[in-house]
């Protein structure tokens, strides 16, 4: 049976099929996981992946050559059409179908591939009902989250983090009993995914969804649906893809070319100058909930945008050029209702006291490249809570003992340089933070005083802690020993930059029991020791430049969860230890270790 939608269909159908126990089998397709789960929920459902290159080059030539071959004059073109199909059978049918009827000629090919959307779009009704059916079986609160796709670009890869602090910033997210928004979100992506309406770009340590997108056809679908729906207007000029490649861009020209959601507050402005933006009339924007731009908090700008009282998503770029320290004005307390502020800088930026009375923001998201996050203190200390702040980035550790007291439920902290304490340079306190679950800890490069490194062992963390990275900190290995018993729960552990110093990294029984991630970056180890039960759910290791070590210890091939092993940019005897611990898990009969190398080469030491 094809194409099973509802639940309930399968619920009504399955009793016409009693098991007499005969060794009879049905099969049936669903667009729907949930639905493909009912079959046999025991059993996970197949997924069918997207074909490969091949794959995809072998049913385009079935469909446009199904009684002869492709010539070879059309083969590579052919190739690079199929291959813009993106693994998608249906898409590959249908573009067949438009070179069935066009000549067999390369020029002709080329013009096809160049303008292969266009073409679709001329004949709507051959992809377009299939999408269709599968936006009409949406639950309502999932329509407007999907046709937000609709406002990027083509091909581009949508951070989770960004998309579901969007969706929120535009009220599309339900409070779900005790859940948070962030959560509610989330699920609603998975869904979406389960739909098999949002591809899955790249993944985090734990499996979960780090990026996503959506085909090019499915995003045409979107954008001529949301203008049927008045869902959003489109008169913008759209910017190319490798412009938004950075964190702080986004969707939009504000300048001369603007789109606008009716229902539903959204601007973005790039690529104007100060003049420019100074003339900018905000008035037409009163209501808009999501504003991005990339031209920072000029004074006459500033004092535009913190009128914008309605605003729940603030994205602010300072250009590269401006490295003085910044400091945003106190008048930014006026924005009442921002759920969402994200600054991206190369210098330090400094934030007014009245941010402590902005008590519905969530995400407080900076990247200061050459500098750090201070929050400036009162002239008088007083009590407050931002009980809704999840997410704080590159704060500076001096700034962020007082600060943190007033944020009981953060989830995800990030602190740059250090604070000297009883003689020793050390990172402050956090483990009365019963929430947070991902830390970052950024020495800054800046931490030697005198002969002393810094101390990680008299930092107290919370115990739930379950991402920790370090970056520049360069504590001994030993230091990392003592995390290992510290934290329990710890299940990913990125060691970047000089978070470390020393030759040899060893390793005992009970370091580190539920890690499943560990990543060394650019660290200058030579030795690793470990014990006889390492790691003992360790899923995936990755070594990217770390030329000085040697090789992975082979008792990292007796954990029984370990599924990938990366090395980049190291010494070739490293990888080849690798390649050794899996021919060693392949004699055992396990043949799921994966092995990713790449710019490995020989040391000068192993040359001579």
């Amino acid at each position: 049976m094809d194409d099973i939608w509802d639940r309930s269909v399968w619920s009504d159908l399955k009793t016409c099929f009693p098991d007499d126990n005969n060794g009879s089998r049905i099969l049936f397709t669903s667009r729907n996981e949930d639905v493909a789960f009912l079959a046999k929920s025991s059993r996970p459902p197949l997924s069918l992946r997207f074909l490969t290159d091949d794959e995809s080059w072998v049913l385009f030539q079935q469909k446009v050559f199904p009684r002869e071959t492709c010539p070879p004059q059309l083969t590579e073109i052919g190739k690079h059409i199929a291959n813009k199909c993106q693994g998608v059978p249906l898409v590959i049918v249908v573009v067949a179908g438009i070179l069935t009827n066009e000549k067999k000629s390369p020029d002709q090919w080329e013009k096809v591939g160049k303008t292969l959307n266009s073409q679709m779009t001329a004949d709507p009704q051959i992809w377009l009902n299939t999408l269709a059916l599968s936006y009409n079986h949406l639950p309502h609160h999932l329509k407007p989250c999907f046709l937000y796709f609709g406002l990027f670009p083509e091909d581009y890869q949508v951070p989770v983090w960004k998309l579901i602090w969007l969706w929120m910033a535009e009220g599309f997210i339900r409070e779900t009993g005790e859940k948070s928004l962030e959560d509610v979100a989330e699920e609603y992506l998975m869904e979406l995914i389960g739909r098999s309406l949002v591809l899955v770009s790249s993944r985090r340590y734990d499996g979960g969804v780090k990026a996503c997108g959506i085909h090019d056809l499915v995003r045409d679908f979107c954008i001529k649906q949301a203008e049927k729906e008045c869902f959003m207007q489109q008169n913008f000029c759209e910017l190319p893809v490798s412009y938004f490649a950075q964190p702080k861009d986004l969707f939009i020209e504000d300048s001369g070319s603007t789109l606008i959601t009716p229902r539903f507050g959204f601007a973005t402005q790039s690529g104007c100058t100060k003049s420019e933006l100074a003339d900018l009339d905000y008035l037409r924007y009163e209501f808009v909930r999501v504003l991005c731009t990339s031209y920072g908090f000029f004074s006459s700008y500033y004092r535009k945008i913190v009128k914008l009282v309605h605003l729940r998503y603030l994205e602010i770029g300072i250009p590269r050029l401006l490295f003085s320290d910044i400091y945003l004005p106190t008048t930014i307390s006026n924005l009442k209702k921002l759920e969402t502020l994200i600054i991206d800088t190369w210098s330090s930026i400094s934030l007014p006291h009245r941010i402590r009375g902005m008590v519905t923001l969530r995400h407080l998201y900076v990247t200061a490249k050459m500098g750090t996050l201070t929050i400036e203190k009162p002239g008088a200390i007083y009590p407050f809570s931002l009980d809704n702040l999840q997410t704080l980035s590159d704060i500076d550790a001096r700034s962020c003992r007082d600060f943190l007291a007033g944020t009981p439920n953060i989830r995800k902290l990030g602190i740059k340089g250090g604070i000297f304490t009883n003689g020793l340079f050390t990172f402050p306190d956090t483990d009365f933070l019963n929430h947070l679950q991902e830390l970052k800890l950024w020495g800054n490069g800046l931490l030697r005083f005198g002969s002393s490194l810094i101390r990680l062992g008299g930092v107290r963390f919370p115990t739930n802690l379950k991402k920790l990275t370090l970056t520049e900190s360069e504590a001994e290995w030993n230091e990392i020993a003592t995390l290992g018993k510290s934290l329990p729960n710890l299940e990913a552990l990125q060691l970047l930059t000089f978070a470390c110093v020393g030759k040899c990294w060893k390793t005992s029984d009970g370091d580190f029991p539920q890690l499943r991630f560990l990543k060394l970056f650019a660290v200058p180890i030579e030795e690793w020791q470990v014990s006889s039960n390492p790691f003992p759910r360790l899923q995936r290791l990755v070594l990217v430049g770390c030329p000085e070590l040697q090789s992975i210890p082979s008792e990292i091939g007796e954990v029984p969860t370990l599924q990938m092993i990366e090395v980049r940019d190291c010494n070739t005897s490293v990888a080849n230890s690798a390649h050794k611990i899996k021919e060693e898990q392949v004699s055992m009969g396990n043949n799921w270790l994966q092995i990713v190398e790449s710019g490995n080469r020989e040391s000068p030491k192993q040359s001579v």
